[in-house]
């Protein structure tokens, strides 16, 4: 049996929640979700990027349902639970993706701006994936995937709200795996590089001689693309991935596999 699109179907009959799911990473996860036969609903901040992912799903010929939620608002992780039950019966997966960054050193921060990138990057994996657990374990286990980032392995110059908190998000991601393995739920987290989103697309429209210093942040030379990161992320959702829990995959054209000495290419 394929998915919408005469896929394969290794999500037939399972329901996945994604928070961000509106534009980049989470809709891609969406997206590619679907097309391999699974149900998603769709929270993002933004009600019309939600909604029109929905939409173009289900001209696909999946099933996928939206709904309007800041992820920084206490209530909201049990507002998009609640939503995903009430349209699919339940919830086999969450992908936690929510994410902003601000560029500022802790000296140039104000304390608004730090719970904010914290409450995003961080409490909303908390928020959510408590929300869920009670649903994943009625179900007898199921799978919470956690968008992290290499700046959660890897400090990035003038990122220290982002970095602590995609930081917060892998050893977070390790904890729930050894607390919640017995009851068959794994928790995996996702390390994602420099990625083609509309954020990188904004950044990039103001400076666009940027775009070429990709060039020496990774070996390949290039941003990826979102479904580049959704394709792994599926992996760690699917049966595949069955004993593998506590794992941060990182997904990032190698960037983080050592230092590039330029010095070293000379004569060669």
């Amino acid at each position: 049996m394929g998915g919408a699109d005469g896929r394969g179907a290794r999500f037939s009959g399972r329901t996945c929640v994604v928070t961000a799911g509106g534009a980049g990473i989470g809709a891609a996860i969406a997206r590619e979700w679907c097309r391999d036969g699974g149900r998603a609903l769709i929270a993002d901040i933004d009600a019309a990027a939600a909604r029109r992912v929905a939409e173009s799903v289900r001209a696909g010929g999946g099933e996928a349902g939206w709904l309007a939620a800041d992820v920084n608002r206490p209530e909201a992780a049990e507002a998009i639970v609640t939503a995903a039950l009430d349209a699919f019966g339940s919830v086999d997966t969450l992908f936690n993706v929510a994410g902003v960054n601000l560029l500022k050193s802790v000296d140039e921060m104000e304390d608004p701006d730090w719970y904010r990138i914290i409450d995003t990057n961080l409490t909303s994996v908390y928020r959510c994936s408590k929300q869920v657990l009670p649903e994943l374990r009625r179900n007898g286990g199921g799978v919470i995937v956690n968008v992290a980032s290499t700046a959660g392995i890897m400090a990035e110059n003038r990122c220290a709200a982002y970095s602590a908190g995609k930081g917060g998000v892998v050893l977070l991601t390790r904890n729930m795996a050894m607390d919640y393995a017995r009851d068959n739920i794994r928790v995996n987290a996702l390390c994602p590089g420099s990625t083609m989103t509309p954020r990188i697309r904004s950044y990039l429209r103001e400076f666009p001689a940027h775009e070429k210093m990709i060039d020496t942040l990774n070996p390949m030379g290039r941003f990826a693309w979102p479904e580049e990161i959704a394709r792994p992320a599926l992996f760690l959702a699917s049966d595949d991935a069955s004993f593998v829990t506590g794992a941060s995959l990182v997904v990032d054209g190698g960037m983080t596999a050592g230092i590039h000495f330029p010095i070293f290419e000379e004569g060669r």
